[in-house]
């Protein structure tokens, strides 16, 4: 995603808008993992409920509005929370050090097409959702049309980035058989 919208230079130096490229970078990683955590909320609240016997205080939402709602806020939580995080791992850094970062992202195929993946993911959920919404006046989902639009993009992005696992070509053992044969950046030492 990003590598389509920024240049790429042959030297971090040269690189420019390091500042908007990598926070940009760190808000989507933080949307997505935020978006796990949010999805992931209701399976356990619902497995403690099951296993202490304890029924819920509030009356129970189909699970389809409660995995939306609680996506939604995990994902702006997560964007929240690692922009907070980002400014201050780099606060008082020197221009290079953004410009290093921001360059050795777009250098990194593998990150890349996960943006690509998780990206995609995330404008087809929130325009599914968008679409589903509307059309039942808002209600159809269960959640407002806010939650409905940003949970779907928090689910899509999840999937997404499942998808660009399953798909990767570079499986452990790929990688163990480049270690071996001494090619790639891990190269095995010698041992004399």
């Amino acid at each position: 995603m990003l590598t389509r919208l920024f240049p790429h230079p042959n030297y971090a130096e040269d690189q420019p808008s390091a500042y908007t490229i990598l926070m940009i970078h760190c808000l989507h990683r933080g949307f997505t993992a935020g978006a796990i955590v949010g999805l992931l909320a209701p399976l356990a609240r619902s497995a403690f409920s099951t296993i202490l016997r304890r029924p819920t205080l509030a009356a129970p939402l189909p699970w389809t509005a409660r995995l939306l709602s609680s996506a939604a806020i995990g994902s702006l939580s997560g964007t929240a929370l690692l922009a907070v995080g980002t400014t201050g791992r780099m606060w008082g850094r020197e221009e290079i050090e953004w410009k290093d970062r921001s360059w050795r992202l777009l250098g990194n195929q593998g990150q890349n097409h996960e943006d690509e993946w998780s990206f995609g993911g995330a404008v087809l959920g929130a325009v599914g959702m968008g679409i589903m919404a509307r059309r039942g006046g808002g209600s159809a989902v269960g959640v407002p049309m806010w939650k409905a639009i940003v949970g779907g993009a928090a689910g899509g992005s999840v999937l997404g980035t499942v998808g660009h696992v399953l798909t990767s070509s570079n499986s452990v053992e790929d990688v163990e058989k480049k270690v071996i044969a001494g090619e790639g950046p891990l190269k095995p030492k010698d041992v004399s």
